[in-house]
C-alpha cells in the first residue's frame, strides 16, 4: 500500500511538474507574442518618422532652392540700383 501512496505522490508530482511547466511555456509565449507586438509596432513608427523625415529634407532643399534664387535676385535688384544711383549721381555732376 505504501509503494501504490508513493506511486500516487509521484504521480501527482510529475502532474503539477508538467502543468507548472505547460504554464510557463504559455507565459513565455505570450510574453514573446507581446515582444513581436511591441517590435512591430516600433518598426512602424520608425517607418513613419523616415517618411517624416525623407519629406523634411524635400522640404528644406525645395527652401535653400528658394533661399538661393532670392539671393541672387537680391543681388540683380542691388547691381541694378547701383548703376542707376551712378547714372544718377553722373548726371547731377553733368548739371
Amino acid at each position: 500500500m505504501s509503494s501504490n501512496s508513493n506511486t500516487t505522490a509521484t504521480m501527482d508530482s510529475i502532474k503539477k511538474k508538467m502543468q507548472s511547466m505547460k504554464t510557463e511555456k504559455d507565459n513565455g509565449i505570450e510574453r514573446a507574442e507581446q515582444a513581436e507586438q511591441a517590435q512591430k509596432d516600433l518598426e512602424d513608427k520608425l517607418k513613419v518618422s523616415e517618411e517624416e523625415s525623407n519629406s523634411l529634407q524635400k522640404k528644406i532643399q525645395q527652401i535653400e532652392a528658394e533661399l538661393d534664387a532670392a539671393q541672387e535676385q537680391l543681388a540683380e535688384a542691388n547691381a541694378k540700383l547701383e548703376a542707376k544711383e551712378k547714372a544718377a549721381t553722373d548726371v547731377s555732376l553733368l548739371n
